[in-house]
This record gives C-alpha cells, structure tokens and sequence, in this order.
C-alpha cells in the first residue's frame, strides 16, 4: 500500500465504523506538532477534507494558531489587554458581546466564523433593536476580530464583508431636538437663582460637553481674561471583571480627543454668574469644614467632591418637570449652542467647530448643518443674485420681539 505523503495527514478507522481524519497545522509553544481533526461517516469524506486542508494550506488560506472560542478570546482580549483603547471603552464592547454575540458566537472558534453568520446576526439583532446598538455590536466584533488577524487566528476580518444598519426614517431615537431661542431664553430664565444657573450659562455659552463641564476647575477659569480651559473630563465608569462582578468609579481623564483641549472665550455676563456661584461654593465650604474634599472643581457635590453624571442628570430631569419644561439630555444643549449659532449665521460654522472642540470642520458640518438652515442661507442668497430688483430674501427670524434685544442668544443681561 503506498504510503501518503508526510504532512498531508491521515485517516483511520474508528472502532464505532466511523473515520477520524487528522491534519498537521503547525506546532505548538513547546514546539509539538498541533492538528486538527474531523469525524466523518465514510472515507471518501475524510479524504476530500484532507485534499481541501492542502489546499488551504497551499494558498496560504490555513490559519495555524491556537483553535479558541470566540467567547474565550473576546473574553480575554477585552477583561485582560491594555491597548490605545480606554478601559471604559473596551468595557462597552464587551457588554455588547456578553449580551448579543456571545449567545450566537461565543462557541465558535475564532478562525471559523464567517461574514455570513456575522450578517445573520445582525439582521436579527435589528429587528428589536435600534441601528445605534446593532452597529455597536458590530463596532465590537470588528475590534475582536481585527486583533485576531494582528494575533495570527483568523486570515481577515469577517466583519469587514458586513454592512453597517441604517436608521429608519421614523425611528425613535434618544436625541432630543435643540431648543430654540425662545425656548432657550425661558430655560434660562427659569434657572435663575437656582443651583443650575451656572452650570446652564455655561453649557449655554461654551457648548462643552457635560463630561468637560463636570471637570472643568478654578485653575481653568481665567477670570482676567475672561477665559476657560477645558483640560480634562470626568465620568463615572463601571468595568466588568473577570468573575463579571462590575467595579463602578468616578474618572478624569483627558479630554476626548487632542482638537477638544482647547480654551473658550467668555463674555461679562456668563463671568458674573460665574463669580456669584464661586461665592455660593464658598460658603457651601465654610459650611462643611473639615468634611470638604477640596478638590478644586467648579461643580461639586455636597462635600466638595466631583458630581456623578448620573445622578446629575436625574436632578436636572426632575428640576426640567418641575418646572414645566421639556425634557432634553445635557448633551442636547450642546446641539442647541451648534444650532442657533449657525442657524443664525452659517459663517459661524467654523467658530462652532473650534469652540465644540471638533477634530475638522467636516463633523460639524455632517451632525449640525440637516438641523440648522444653512440650506436657507445659501438659497437665499442665490435669490439675491438671481432677483436683485426684489429686494433680499433673509432667513426668517425666530427671536420673540421685546425678549432678545441685542443679548446674543444663551445670555440674559447682566446686572
């Protein structure tokens, strides 16, 4: 009987009649020989798996590390590595996973899961969820999958063959259209004198993010100049552990990206109010003595310490009920600051770049320029030119007359 060749495996019988097919891949650390092996009901089946695995190898399509889950690996990857991802970002991936990959992939072995099986799941994932989470997942397993190429267990990454979920027309989603001038103004009027005024001023004036606002400090405030700083962020984050237990935290940490370390002009007004709630901070200080934290930030808890976003965000829902007014995240302010600044002016688009902290002017312009009336600005334009016996044709005005006066939207006067 002639003997097949060496490396290209071997088949044998089984006692139960079956044939046990059995291919070299590789070695392993301690530098043995590692294989793979299938079962199959007849020796021709073997024997067609045997010249498909040369084949693999061959074309340099066959992966020779070691055979893991996806749920294992993914497990490790994100519980255990420290790369450029931040460990609040890594913790969101694998919750994603935990909850809608792991029950589809997670006993699959990395090097054999497919585009296919990837785009099936995410196809039933988008009948009850929203095209935000299914894109997370995705998001997530693509970040699986592109450290197992860079480790040698899978060729390419399945995920790039997908595609992305698009948002429906009328989906619901969680972004709360911005105010407009009116409604700012009334906001703003309504915070007056309230343990939210400072913090609204300046959400109002700057467009910071709630995270920049919650870590902004003294030492970032330049009162001569009338400046801020936005050197740093805070957030609480809850990391998964490898028992699943979960560690909540409050963190700073730098801001977002590069382009969002950035300083902010203020004006007089936003100043003044700044300067009376650092007089409110001071007796909040005498008054708890040795029980302040002292840390030096602008908005704080009780002691001194740093706000949790959170609970923050509770208080401001309840304080926006109370008093009549409707719901809208803190993050939307920021789209409100974006929006009546160019909706007013589309000239001030990079103005609002800049002081948003956006990496290019290209941002700015995808998130704000569907919601404000840059179209209108342009097509207005164009009807000077084309009929410039009739007079301009101007945006149409949304200040309420004998409100706004010359106060630029987000202030009130000062006193």
């Amino acid at each position: 009987m002639r003997r097949a060749p060496k490396g290209n495996g071997s088949i044998r019988r089984l006692p139960s009649g079956r044939w046990l097919a059995k291919f070299p891949v590789g070695r392993t650390s301690k530098g043995n020989t590692s294989y793979r092996t299938k079962m199959f009901g007849t020796k021709a089946e073997a024997r067609r798996w045997l010249d498909s695995m040369v084949a693999r190898r061959e074309g340099q399509t066959l992966v020779a590390g070691p055979r893991l889950t996806f749920r294992r690996y993914a497990t490790d990857l994100l519980l255990t590595s420290s790369d450029r991802v931040t460990d609040r970002t890594r913790d969101g991936y694998f919750r994603n996973l935990r909850k809608h990959a792991f029950p589809a992939l997670g006993s699959r072995l990395v090097s054999e899961v497919t585009s296919y099986e990837i785009d099936q799941l995410l196809s039933v994932l988008r009948v009850q969820y929203s095209a935000r989470t299914v894109n997370n997942v995705r998001t997530a397993l693509s970040k699986v999958f592109s450290d197992a190429r860079r480790h040698g267990l899978v060729l390419t990454n399945p995920v790039a063959q997908t595609q992305k979920a698009r948002r429906g027309e009328f989906e619901p989603t969680q972004v709360c259209p911005p105010w407009s001038v009116e409604e700012t103004l009334r906001v703003m009027q309504a915070v007056e004198g309230t343990s939210f005024e400072a913090f609204l001023t300046l959400a109002m004036a700057t467009g910071m993010r709630r995270g920049e606002l919650l870590g902004l400090k003294w030492s970032d405030i330049d009162f001569g100049s009338e400046t801020v700083s936005i050197e740093r962020t805070i957030h609480r984050e809850t990391i998964s552990q490898r028992d699943f237990t979960l560690v909540s935290r409050v963190v700073e940490a730098p801001p977002k990206t590069a382009s969002s370390r950035r300083v902010n002009q203020l004006t007089v007004p936003v100043i003044d109010v700044l300067r009376r709630h650092q007089m409110e901070q001071d007796l909040a200080r005498e008054a708890a003595g040795a029980c302040w934290e002292g840390h030096g930030y602008v908005f704080t808890n009780r002691r001194g310490g740093p706000l949790d976003g959170s609970n923050f965000y509770k208080r401001w829902r309840r304080f926006m009920e109370s008093a009549g007014l409707g719901p809208i995240r803190i993050h939307d302010i920021r789209h409100t600051f974006a929006t009546i600044l160019v909706d007013q002016d589309s000239g001030l688009l990079p103005a609002v770049s800049k002081a948003l902290g956006h990496s290019s002017l290209s941002i700015t312009m995808g998130i704000y320029a569907n919601t404000a009336r840059v179209d209108t600005h342009a097509t207005s334009r164009m009807s000077e030119i084309l009929f410039p016996d009739r007079g301009k044709v101007l945006p149409i005005s949304v200040p309420a007359p004998g409100k706004v006066g010359s106060v630029a939207p987000g202030f009130r006067r000062s006193t």
